[in-house]
């Protein structure tokens, strides 16, 4: 009879099968925010997300755009000047355009210093290790590149209806994380970011009635983009970390050769 040495170790407390569980959780939670953006709602966040992201990423330049968020059919940055645009996800899909890279968030397959503009499209509100992909997000952007940060807020009705909802009953966007725009500042301070603005959009209660969310549209006009109870916020910050300067090498001219008389040796031997 075989006995047990009790060490056996079952599935569910083996930590990598529980590390696999959550990304699969967020991998889904990505997957049904992509969805939600077809609903009266979210196309209403969508349109006011392009709006002010256009007006986020005016003043950038360069060439390469990288954009991490929710799916390459829920663009937010093809507005921006810049020429090569692509996108980070986490999985391979049918059909997908050739400016994709297959990466999880946390852990990109690209060089350090490789993008002029990075977007962050809710990716920190669905990602397993948010500061994590804000770190990578820093590593692969340039030197005095700019970093565009949209998620959603917490201190908002929209917050408020998450809070007040049990996970188990919900879809996106009310199970993905809620981060304060605050909190996320202070986590681009520690990365060396100087953050140029914190902007709060998208008054409107969480409705899913167009009528409804049409009557509530006047808010935005109302209301400063300082309150800090919009729906989600815009951050633009700057890296501050220098660059990598390799020195020059010097240059010497090629000495001159000399030449000096030389002594006989049978002279040598006399003396």
């Amino acid at each position: 009879m075989n006995k047990s040495n009790g060490n056996t170790e079952t599935p569910s407390s083996n930590p990598q099968h529980k590390e696999q569980v959550v990304e699969q959780t967020y991998l889904s939670l990505q997957k049904d925010l992509e969805h939600w953006f077809q609903s009266s709602l979210g196309r209403t966040l969508l349109a006011s997300q392009r709006q002010h992201i256009e007006q986020a990423v005016k003043g950038c330049f360069g060439f390469h755009q990288a954009e991490i968020g929710v799916s390459h059919r829920v663009p937010v940055g093809n507005l921006s000047q810049l020429g090569h645009r692509f996108y980070v996800l986490p999985e391979w899909v049918p059909e997908l355009p050739d400016n994709c890279v297959i990466s999880r968030s946390e852990d990109i397959a690209l060089e350090h210093d490789v993008a002029d503009l990075v977007l962050l499209h809710h990716a920190l509100d669905f990602s397993t290790a948010p500061h994590q992909t804000l770190r990578e997000a820093s590593r692969i952007l340039k030197p005095s590149g700019h970093l565009v940060i949209i998620g959603f807020n917490p201190l908002s009705s929209w917050g408020l209806r998450k809070a007040l909802t049990p996970n188990s009953r919900t879809g996106a966007p009310w199970r993905c994380r809620f981060i304060a725009g605050r909190r996320v500042e202070d986590w681009l301070e520690l990365l060396d970011f100087k953050v140029a603005s914190l902007n709060y959009h998208l008054y409107a209660p969480p409705f899913n009635h167009q009528r409804l969310i049409n009557r509530f549209k006047g808010l935005d006009n109302v209301l400063n983009a300082k309150v800090p109870l919009g729906a989600y916020y815009i951050i633009s910050a700057q890296k501050q970390v220098g660059s990598r300067v390799k020195r020059a090498r010097k240059w010497r001219n090629n000495p001159k050769v000399v030449g000096l008389p030389m002594a006989n040796r049978s002279d040598i031997n006399k003396q």
